[in-house]
């Protein structure tokens, strides 16, 4: 895919004392520009810079001004250190934990609710199309995503262990080898791997945007009284797992849904409460690789480092090909825009054709521009 290609841009916020003086000193900066000798990058870990500093990937490309700051200004707050507070956007790694629907039904048809006859070779199976969907997208897996495992169930009733594979750089191969051993059966408690994984990812130090694929094929069935966290297997779970649901996303963990098969139904209430909107129907095999492909791709073309925590994160402009008319707004319902990806503020995914703009190519060089508080970016 094309990978969005990062320029280190130095710009004054020139942040002074009087209003005069701010006036005068703005006139002489001009406003955000390309550093005299920049340009796009040309190969891994390049970048465009008159200064001749060149991060390494996954460095702070960030160059910070020594505005000294007197009196009541607004760089005052952080040592006098808020003048410049800009930089090229550096990739960012996604973790991204598949958590994988391994019930009974997945022995059933792609495209139907009848089981696969033994030994049929026209019968699309969804387990068989799962692995092999999942087969090639990890084969082709990147260090641009590290993948992790978590199967539902567990136990073959409403149980759910710990990722049966951790999340690590490289461990595509690791997630393939350990599906290739799975028989499918028992219940759906997808509530119940939805918490599991939130709680595992809460464990997770890096600061890596953090994600969930929640692929499944039928309704969650463990809301009855009895089994784990409160759900015996054959009563419906649909709104708990919504709200479970929700609560990752406030967790800062979004949801992507996949429906796999004729019988995951309207599963648009899972992506919605994930903040993805809508969820991807695979009701065939081409279906299937294209929304694995789609959300695999979002998550590692469109996920950014801003190298540090902005210091009003309410301040900040992303801008694209150095152009002022192309400067995405923040959209907490990630669609047609960007925002953070955690609590921490120091990453951001970027959403809907902007993103579209940076996969294909369209956007070749982008910039993050960091205001003090309370003070306008040009």
């Amino acid at each position: 895919m094309t990978r969005l290609q990062m320029i280190s841009r130095t710009h004054r916020l020139c942040l002074c004392g009087t209003a005069a003086l701010a006036s005068a000193v703005l006139l002489s900066c001009g406003g955000p520009k390309p550093i005299e000798g920049g340009g796009p990058l040309t190969g891994a870990g390049g970048n465009g810079s008159s200064s001749g500093y060149i991060p390494t990937p996954g460095a702070s490309s960030t160059k910070t001004s020594t505005n000294t700051g007197t009196g009541s200004t607004p760089s005052e707050a952080d040592g006098g250190n808020c003048g410049i507070k800009t930089s090229g956007l550096v990739p960012q790694p996604a973790d991204l934990l598949l958590v994988l629907d391994k019930t009974g039904s997945l022995t059933r048809a792609m495209d139907s609710a009848n089981e696969c006859a033994a030994g049929s070779t026209t019968c699309q199976q969804r387990w068989a199309t799962l692995v092999s969907g999942l087969n090639a997208v990890l084969t082709a897996s990147s260090s641009d995503v590290n993948w992790g495992l978590e199967l539902f169930n567990s136990d073959g009733s409403c149980g759910v262990a710990a990722p049966e594979v951790p999340i690590a750089p490289g461990s595509a191969a690791a997630v393939q080898a350990y599906i290739a051993t799975v028989t499918p059966g028992g219940s759906t408690p997808t509530r119940v791997a939805i918490d599991t994984a939130v709680t595992y990812l809460k464990t997770l130090t890096d600061t890596n945007g953090k994600y969930i694929l929640l692929a499944t094929d039928g309704e969650p069935n463990c809301g009855g009284a009895g089994g784990r966290g409160g759900g015996g297997a054959g009563a419906s779970d649909v709104q708990n797992t919504v709200t479970a649901i929700g609560t990752a996303l406030t967790a800062g963990f979004q949801t992507f849904v996949i429906g796999v098969g004729v019988e995951a139904g309207n599963l648009t209430n899972f992506a919605v409460a994930g903040g993805t909107t809508n969820y991807y129907p695979a009701t065939s095999p081409d279906q299937l690789s294209a929304a694995l492909n789609a959300i695999v791709g979002t998550v590692a073309s469109c996920t950014f480092a801003l190298g540090k925590t902005p210091p009003d994160p309410t301040n900040i402009v992303i801008e694209f090909n150095g152009d002022h008319s192309l400067r995405p707004p923040r959209d907490t319902t990630h669609t047609n825009g960007w925002d953070y990806t955690s609590p921490s503020q120091n990453t951001i995914q970027v959403y809907g054709p902007w993103c579209d703009n940076i996969t294909n190519g369209t956007y070749t060089t982008t910039q993050v521009l960091m205001g003090c508080p309370g003070q306008p970016i040009p």
